[in-house]
């Protein structure tokens, strides 16, 4: 079934979005020859997937997810990044993910956080949660509970996207990253119509802040970050906001998009050292946020609060990033963020 699209592929035109979404829906329904998946996964990245392969394999995937139930007067976030950007930072978007749950809940917005085991880091958004105490494998009607009571719920990936299993061999065996790394932070099980989504390279702001548009997302800021050396020579990249170095920003505003871009100087944050963002192992990680949710002060809070304000303005709380910055540190100074993380914990083991 996917023959003709290979030839296609290799005369250089690239899928329709109907095409797509026959493509992937073969391959997620276990229909493809897993050498035709790697020759499809493999044509696409030599030459980057299009606006319409992304559309296509998202819906693909979001119609397929296993779904969780969010109360309905919630407004929903999520800060879901594409990894893959080798900086070795501890989970910024995951403390960032509870410190605007945090600030969120009064005015009833919610983070359904998605996220998966790291690949490309020293750790992932779930190992480090499941460090600092919180259940991965909570049912579906307990990551309800945890939405409507701490204003956060995880939604652990592979048990969300069960289609993805007949594409993991091919993944695996490929070895290197795929459309699918792309697709994964589109399909939050929870629905969240609103995301703060880092990537990997600049290039891929305008690209995924479009597919989102395409999908019908109400608002979104598509970011990426650098942390450049001391000596200027090298820059690394960063799929968060970043307080090292300048960051571009896409944002999806009122049906528009709009790129831009961001310097820690330009709203009165310090430039953090590279080094005291890094995090060798999910141990390593959680203590860093543990110690940020405690109050302590320095770089990592910092980039925490720069990323939770963002998330915050896609929310719609406030306008801008400055303005959501006051309420972030509050909640960082009054212990409310640290209380909801011990209430995400508490409530993800029960059943």
């Amino acid at each position: 079934m996917l023959k003709p699209l290979l030839q296609q592929l290799l005369d250089g035109q690239p899928l329709t979005p109907d095409q797509a979404t026959l493509a992937f829906t073969t391959i997620m329904e276990g229909n493809a020859d897993p050498a035709q998946t790697g020759a499809l996964l493999g044509l696409i990245q030599s030459r980057g997937a299009t606006i319409d392969e992304l559309v296509g394999a998202a819906k693909v995937m979001r119609a397929k997810a296993a779904k969780v139930d969010a109360p309905s007067h919630l407004t929903l976030i999520d800060t879901c990044g594409t990894g893959g950007d080798h900086a070795s930072t501890f989970n910024i978007s995951t403390a960032a993910a509870i410190v605007a749950a945090a600030v969120g809940r009064p005015h009833d917005i919610a983070v359904a956080k998605h996220g998966n085991k790291s690949v490309t880091s020293n750790s992932g958004s779930s190992q480090v949660l499941e460090t600092l105490g919180v259940n991965l494998h909570a049912k579906p009607e307990t990551l309800t509970k945890c939405l409507g009571e701490a204003g956060i719920c995880f939604c652990f990936a592979p048990a969300h996207h069960p289609a993805m299993k007949h594409a993991a061999p091919v993944r695996a065996a490929l070895g290197f990253r795929t459309i699918f790394n792309l697709v994964g932070p589109l399909t939050n099980p929870a629905g969240a119509n609103r995301q703060l989504l880092g990537v990997f390279a600049p290039h891929l702001t305008e690209t995924l802040a479009q597919v989102l548009k395409q999908l019908g997302a109400d608002a979104a800021m598509v970011v990426h970050g650098t942390i450049p050396d001391p000596d200027g020579k090298h820059i690394d990249a960063l799929d968060e906001l970043s307080t090292a170095g300048p960051s571009q920003i896409t944002e999806l505003h009122n049906h528009a998009l709009s790129t831009t871009s961001i310097d820690p100087s330009d709203i009165g944050l310090p430039y953090s050292h590279p080094a005291a963002l890094h995090a060798d192992s999910p141990e390593a990680s959680a203590k860093i946020i543990t110690d940020i949710l405690a109050g302590e002060h320095g770089p990592p809070r910092d980039i925490v609060a720069l990323n939770a304000a963002a998330a915050l303005t896609v929310a719609g709380l406030t306008e801008d990033i400055p303005a959501a910055l006051p309420l972030v540190f509050e909640a960082l100074d009054s212990g409310a963020a640290q209380t909801t993380l011990a209430i995400l914990a508490q409530l993800s083991h029960d059943q």
